[in-house]
């Protein structure tokens, strides 16, 4: 791991702390990106009335672009206890059609390399953290939300229903 990128991980892992801090800013090359705050929770996201647990959840994200590279940090707190959640960039805002789609640096391919995903599984108190490092640099307006979804992703890169979001201008 080059320093600059050992850096972006320290201070990643610094902001992070700061989940009720709201914070956005535009990362193009050699910048920082910040979200933070309460998710935007789906309503009946199984369409039988099952409860959505990530119902009073907070996240903070956190994408440092530098060399090429796109590092993506999330950290949620507040969601079910013990269980294991998928979650992506997405390419629209959380109220414009929940997100849409993954956000794909080469449109049509699936794949942890081609895409940003964060999965992860919360601890005895709800709260995970997850980081990934892709080989690539988000379009400008490329990519604007994080979604959590209901499961790990699968191969194919997908992961169940949309549970919650938070906007993130990368």
């Amino acid at each position: 791991m080059n320093n600059t990128l050992a850096r972006a991980v320290s201070v990643a892992a610094l902001t992070l702390g700061l989940v009720a801090v709201p914070a956005t800013s535009y990362a193009g090359p050699g910048s920082v990106v910040t979200a933070a705050g309460s998710l935007t929770v789906y309503p009946d996201p199984y369409g039988d009335g099952s409860p959505n647990s990530t119902e009073g959840g907070q996240a903070a994200v956190l994408a440092v672009t530098t060399g090429g590279k796109t590092l993506v940090t999330v950290r949620v707190r507040g969601l079910a206890p013990n269980r294991e959640y998928g979650a992506h960039a997405h390419v629209l805002g959380c109220t414009d059609s929940q997100g849409g789609g993954h956000y794909q640096n080469v449109p049509g391919n699936a794949s942890p390399t081609n895409e940003i995903w964060l999965d992860f599984t919360t601890n005895s108190v709800g709260s995970a953290s997850s980081l990934t490092v892709v080989d690539w640099v988000i379009r400008p307006d490329g990519a604007n939300a994080v979604v959590i979804h209901d499961h790990e992703t699968d191969p194919a890169g997908t992961a169940g229903p949309k549970l919650a979001c938070l906007d993130v201008n990368f």
